[in-house]
């Protein structure tokens, strides 16, 4: 990699470390990794939630499943730590998202 471009992708991820959505992530996962037990149940929660992310279809009427969700994991949701680790998570990939997606507009791939 050329030498220009390292020191521009330091000095960018610098940047990022110093957003109000990363700092907010990174002192959201740390108080959330004092409590294991809530950081196991913020990822099962995640990962249930990405499954039936995955699993959605066109036409399909999921509207039960998403009832049946929420209703299984209502005390993950109402849990401060993990509602807070997952909302700071969420606004960070969003965050990083934007600027990806900014990134690949800008070359010609």
């Amino acid at each position: 990699m050329d030498a220009r471009l390292y020191d521009d992708v330091l000095a960018f991820t610098e940047c990022i470390k110093d957003t109000p959505e990363y700092r907010e992530y990174h002192e959201k996962k740390r108080l959330i990794s004092a409590h294991p037990e809530l950081l196991e149940k913020a990822e099962e929660l995640k990962k249930r939630n990405l499954e039936l992310t995955a699993s959605f279809e066109p036409g399909k009427d999921v509207l039960e499943e998403l009832k049946s969700f929420a209703d299984k994991y209502e005390d993950v949701f109402m849990e401060p730590v993990i509602n807070e680790y997952l909302l700071a998570e969420s606004a960070f990939c969003k965050m990083m998202r934007e600027i990806l997606t900014m990134t690949m507009e800008r070359i010609d791939f």
